[in-house]
């Protein structure tokens, strides 16, 4: 699974001391913006959310990245697709068993569906983009490409804690998804992927387990409808 090859076959550049310094305190900051994020509410929560979205868009614009670079040109799209109809067999499977053991449920709130797909949809890529576009990228720089993939997953987990549902299947599909994004250098076809199997688990796991998908303050505050 880790072996190098493909579009990223060539030996990651080794960073200077500095710029590795630079990329510790850009992770470092990141995870701790997201972090706090995450554990507070209301209006402390929007303006953290909007804080660490800036940093993020800010510091990865000062490295003046190629597009192919982060994984946001059309590079690797094609030969990163199938992880598409992949999701969508896995999901097809999960809402058969959910039937079958009477948890396919519809999805919560008062938000219409196709709305409240889109915008996770949105949330998706926009996950994909700090899972590997930061963290991975960043963490490449500094480490080997299995290191990497492990501390990018590892983060990505940590961050839906104390969801017990999201720390498992984040883990694992946050490894899945570095290994692929490592081979392609292309975050749209895992945001749809993402997209896919996010609501999926929404509809299949009851909702007291995994308390409408919240991480963080949220998952204390969940209330059963």
């Amino acid at each position: 699974m880790f072996g190098l090859s493909g579009i990223s076959a060539s030996r990651v550049e080794e960073a200077s001391p500095s710029l590795r310094f630079i990329y510790l305190l850009e992770i470092f900051t990141a995870w701790a913006l997201i972090e706090a994020t995450i554990w507070h509410y209301g209006k402390t929560q929007f303006r953290l959310f909007w804080i660490s979205f800036a940093f993020i868009v800010a510091s990865t614009i000062a490295h003046r990245p190629k597009l192919s670079e982060i994984g946001l040109s059309v590079r690797g799209l094609r030969t990163s697709l199938w992880v598409i109809p992949s999701a969508i067999a896995v999901s097809s499977a999960a809402m058969l068993l959910a039937w079958a053991a009477g948890t396919l449920h519809p999805l919560f709130g008062a938000v219409a569906q196709a709305k409240h797909s889109s915008g996770y949809a949105i949330w998706a890529v926009l996950q994909q983009f700090i899972l590997q576009s930061y963290f991975y990228l960043r963490f490449e720089k500094l480490v080997s490409p299995r290191s990497a993939i492990l501390l990018s997953a590892g983060l990505f987990c940590l961050a839906h804690i104390p969801n017990p549902v999201l720390l498992v299947t984040c883990l694992i599909a946050g490894c899945i998804a570095c290994e692929i994004f490592r081979r392609n250098r292309n975050i749209y076809a895992l945001g749809v992927a993402h997209a896919i199997l996010g609501l999926t688990i929404a509809i299949t796991v009851p909702d007291d387990i995994q308390r409408h998908m919240r991480v963080g303050i949220g998952y204390y505050h969940y209330h059963k409808s």
